[in-house]
């Protein structure tokens, strides 16, 4: 997936029986696989298929492409191709989401129901001539990707008489930074012309430390940032090559974690996830753990054996670095808005901002005002949610 392909779309149909969203476990699994498609660009048919399985809906499309290219809809599951060209000689311009839906921050969802009334949305030429003949009943859309001259846009389809629910939504916002790690990495990967790849580069640029290991938790690949933590020594560490812990305890867990997702047998493969303490003041390392596979060693760890795992190390504190020049230049924040931003970013409440900044409350309370409408989020958890989007690539 590069810009010498102008776009690559993933699509898939849902089958009839709707995902288990409350199933921890099914999520797990489910982002796990859309890891594997981040290096293996042949199973986002079948990812989008589970995530349409997920949400509810009948049909999911992921497209990649550069800013200035056009949007197309050729290659989507549940548009058929006369549309799809009668879309793009004339709908396309009556359309009050795909056209906008690449100039969205990454990770903002939208439904048709947010973006005009009803009514007038249901008697529009757009609806009535092209959207209600396709038997479609509602959609969302989500900007997942928007770094580097590229674009992604994830729609997803519904043709039953019912709108996507919160729930169904906020599974949706669950999958999306993981949707978006996982199309960074590809993009990084996908070799180019002379057969080169870029990975190493790519993965160094990521804020968060990213290893591959083997069964035994033997070290393949280490980015920048895993190696500096592992240099660290706090939390984790490496002894002759192998990874462990800095406790007796927390490494029994890891090696578990790691052996169950790199084993031999694919069928009982599975992905995890732990905290892992360090000494006060810093805060936990979270290890996230992914299963791999052995049709990647070439590209990636040349003589690994079959059976390996990724893990993703995020260093709270390290991950919030630059994300509040990047608050100013995405949303207009102000630097001291930036720096609210940030720390309610962290979880504290606007009492203990103000103690943190030397600030008065009130003075918080206004900052965080202006914060929410300049981000559009509406609480807390959203401006932590977009902080930690922020946060993925480093600021250096």
């Amino acid at each position: 997936m590069g810009p010498d392909t102008g776009a690559h779309a993933a699509t898939a149909k849902q089958p009839s029986t709707h995902g288990k969203r409350n199933d921890p476990n099914e999520t797990g699994r489910l982002i796990d696989a859309i890891y594997d498609a981040g290096f293996d660009a042949r199973r986002w048919p079948g990812v989008c298929e589970r995530i349409a399985g997920h949400i509810g809906a009948q049909h999911v499309n992921l497209t990649v492409l550069p800013h200035e290219s056009a949007f197309t809809l050729e290659r989507w599951q549940g548009i058929d191709a006369s549309f799809a060209r009668s879309y793009a000689q004339h709908y396309g311009a009556d359309d009050p989401l795909v056209p906008q839906a690449r100039r969205w921050p990454a990770g903002t969802l939208v439904t048709d129901t947010m973006i005009r009334p009803q009514d007038s949305h249901a008697r529009s030429a757009f609806v009535q001539e092209w959207v209600r003949p396709q038997r479609i009943y509602t959609v969302a859309f989500a900007n997942v990707l928007r770094e580097g001259g590229m674009a992604g846009v994830l729609g997803a389809l519904r043709h039953e008489a019912r709108l996507y629910g919160e729930d169904e939504l906020e599974a949706l916002r669950v999958l999306l930074p993981h949707v978006r790690n996982a199309l960074r990495v590809q993009q990084h990967t996908a070799p180019h012309d002379d057969g080169a790849h870029a990975s190493a580069d790519a993965l160094d640029a990521l804020a968060h430390g990213m290893l591959i290991v083997d069964a035994n938790a033997r070290i393949v690949v280490a980015n920048r940032a895993a190696t500096a933590q592992l240099a660290r020594a706090t939390g984790l560490r490496s002894e002759h090559g192998m990874l462990a812990a800095t406790t007796a305890a927390a490494t029994h867990q890891l090696l578990g974690l790691i052996a169950r997702a790199a084993g031999n047998d694919v069928r009982e493969r599975a992905g995890g996830a732990l905290l892992i303490s360090r000494p006060p003041p810093d805060e936990p390392l979270q290890v996230l753990i992914s299963p791999l596979g052995a049709h990647r060693h070439a590209d990636l760890a040349p003589g690994a054996r079959a059976g390996t795992a990724m893990l993703i190390v995020i260093d709270p504190q390290a991950a919030r670095r630059g994300v509040e020049t990047r608050l100013v230049a995405l949303f207009g924040l102000t630097p001291a808005q930036a720096r609210v931003a940030c720390e309610v970013g962290k979880g504290l409440s606007p009492k203990d901002v103000a103690e943190t900044l030397q600030v008065l409350p009130s003075t918080v309370r206004t900052h965080l005002h202006h914060v929410f409408a300049k981000t559009a989020t509406r609480r807390q958890a959203e401006l932590m949610r977009l902080i930690a989007q922020l946060a993925i690539a480093r600021g250096d």
